[in-house]
């Protein structure tokens, strides 16, 4: 049998790091295994200093543009030859599916739709990017903080006209399908809504390593969840867990790539001596490893939380909110609390006792594996992609 033919669009992700990248690189191992899968990368271009790419080199390499209004500003456009390569590609390779990572490339995704031997198309969704605006927006609605409403009224409507459209969306997180379906297509979806969850890292990866005294919270500094996390941290957590902190001699450290100037200039007006922002590191899985457990306090998220695998994977107890711990089936087994106090409680708890901290890592892990390994993961996702494939071949013309 001839194997169905796929394009993977996506951001460069081979030599980055992040959880985001992690999804993206199973996503593409799934994809040229088991269909004949090629890659489109949307993106700038490669330098010798920083190749965007070792083996995977794709057909080629489109540079989006800013988005021009009244589109999102997370959605980029393309230019003219930029649209007339990706139509060449669908035309000479007739593709049976376009398999877009994330929405960003929409404008690709509705030529491909469009194109005289069309392709089917499936999206990872991934996260809700209206949701995530829109969170944001919520914890802090300010004449100079416009952009996040604006953003969010525009993520709505540019969301509520793709998920009509009759192609697959994939979303790590359930709750986040729902509230899609039910804004987009309430009554009767022409798409089909499913789940894909983030996987664990690939087997192998544990540290043995000597433990630090050290509560880690990781992930990328830049972004608007892990700034509002750090402020919540700060102002409403450790004012409850700094005594501890300094009778177990323990510190927290913010760990991830381009932490804001603000974060030291915050800590330094609270008086914090007992949190320091170490800023990005070589490996993330190190430094769980040395670490005590991991603290997540989220206020603002989308999608599935990633660190909560990678803390599983090197067996490190979770404390973080119900919001960061959404879209897992392990409520059972991370600490959830919801106020700064709450959250400050529960990390007394872990530190009064390393051995119920080792417990709750161990059975975070054990359960994990359980649940998102990746083998069942991919086998779920190969089985959606060829369903949905068929259904489009048997559909009328």
């Amino acid at each position: 049998m001839t194997p169905l033919r796929i394009l993977y669009l996506d951001v460069p992700f081979e030599n980055e790091s992040g959880g985001d990248k992690n999804r993206s690189r199973f996503l593409w191992n799934v994809l040229r295994n088991r269909f004949a899968t090629d890659l489109l990368l949307l993106g700038r271009k490669a330098t010798p200093d920083r190749p965007l790419w070792t083996k995977h080199k794709p057909l080629a390499l489109l540079a989006p543009q800013p988005a021009r209004f009244p589109n999102p500003n997370s959605t980029p456009q393309f230019a003219p030859q930029e649209r007339e390569t990706f139509r060449s590609l669908i035309s000479r390779n007739r593709y049976d599916a376009v398999f877009s990572r994330f929405c960003t490339p929409w404008e690709l995704c509705l030529q491909a739709a469009g194109a005289a031997h069309a392709p089917r198309v499936i999206v990872d969704v991934d996260m809700l990017s209206s949701r995530l605006v829109a969170l944001s927006w919520a914890r802090n609605p300010s004449i100079r903080r416009r952009w996040f409403l604006f953003e969010k009224w525009k993520l709505r409507r540019l969301e509520r006209t793709l998920f009509r459209k009759p192609w697959l969306f994939l979303f790590t997180n359930r709750t986040e399908l729902e509230i899609a379906r039910a804004h987009a297509a309430p009554t009767h979806p022409a798409g089909v809504f499913a789940t894909l969850p983030n996987t664990m890292p690939p087997a192998g990866r544990e540290h043995t390593v000597s433990r630090k005294p050290v509560i880690l919270f990781f992930g990328s500094m830049d972004s608007a969840a892990n700034i509002d996390g750090f402020e919540f941290l700060v102002d409403d957590v450790l004012p409850h867990l700094a005594p501890a902190l300094k009778r177990h001699a323990v510190s927290i450290h913010v760990v991830g790539k381009n932490p804001p100037a603000s974060f030291q200039e915050r800590l330094t007006r609270a008086g914090a001596d007992r949190v320091t922002v170490v800023g990005g590191v070589d490996s993330i899985d190190k430094a769980l490893a040395e670490s005590l457990f991991v603290l997540l306090p989220l206020r603002i998220a989308s999608g599935t939380r990633t660190r909560i695998l990678e803390a599983a994977a090197q067996a490190r107890a979770v404390v973080t909110t119900p919001l960061g711990a959404e879209g897992l089936d392990l409520d059972a087994h991370v600490l959830l609390g919801n106020t700064g106090e709450e959250l400050a409680r529960l990390c007394i708890r872990l530190l009064d006792s390393e051995s119920e901290a080792e417990t709750l890592g161990h059975r975070l892990r054990e359960n994990a594996v359980g649940l998102y390994a990746p083998e069942a993961v991919e086998e779920n996702l190969a089985r959606e992609i060829h369903s949905f494939i068929r259904t489009g071949r048997e559909e009328p013309a």
